[in-house]
């Protein structure tokens, strides 16, 4: 206070000093409180500006979870597929292999009967052969009488 009363002439009133001085005391108050609410606004505005970059990190976040669901479902989609292609596969080669049995067992049956066949011819053969044998005794039989 006393760099104020310097600036003051001698002769001036007390009162009017004292007013000064109040009215001093209360700009400056002023002042002080208008640089507090500038600096809270600042921080006001800064915790804003963070929300805003929170909130933009979380939808980044969420987004790249989404992401990474979807290329877990697209993953698990073609893991699926190969498992349905792997099936299918081995039902093919299994059908195959069934036929290539059927195939097999017709080939036998042609086999089992063609021999049959063979069997039967032979056993014909005999058959003729013994009948001759037959008809020649009979005749041999029949020239001695």
């Amino acid at each position: 206070m006393t760099d104020i009363m310097s600036m003051i002439p001698a002769d001036a009133d007390p009162e009017a000093v004292k007013e000064a001085i109040k009215r001093r005391i209360v700009r400056n108050a002023i002042k002080r409180k208008a640089v507090k609410n500038a600096i809270k606004r600042r921080a006001v505005k800064k915790s804003i500006a963070k929300k805003a970059i929170k909130r933009r990190v979380v939808k980044k976040a969420v987004k790249r979870r989404v992401v990474k669901k979807a290329v877990k479902r697209r993953v698990a989609k073609k893991a699926i597929k190969r498992r349905v292609v792997k099936k299918a596969v081995k039902r093919r080669v299994v059908k195959k292999a069934v036929k290539r049995k059927v195939a097999k067992k017709a080939i036998k049956r042609r086999v089992v009967k063609k021999a049959v066949k063979r069997k039967v011819a032979k056993k014909a053969v005999k058959r003729r052969a013994v009948k001759k044998a037959v008809r020649r005794k009979v005749a041999k039989r029949a020239a001695k009488r």
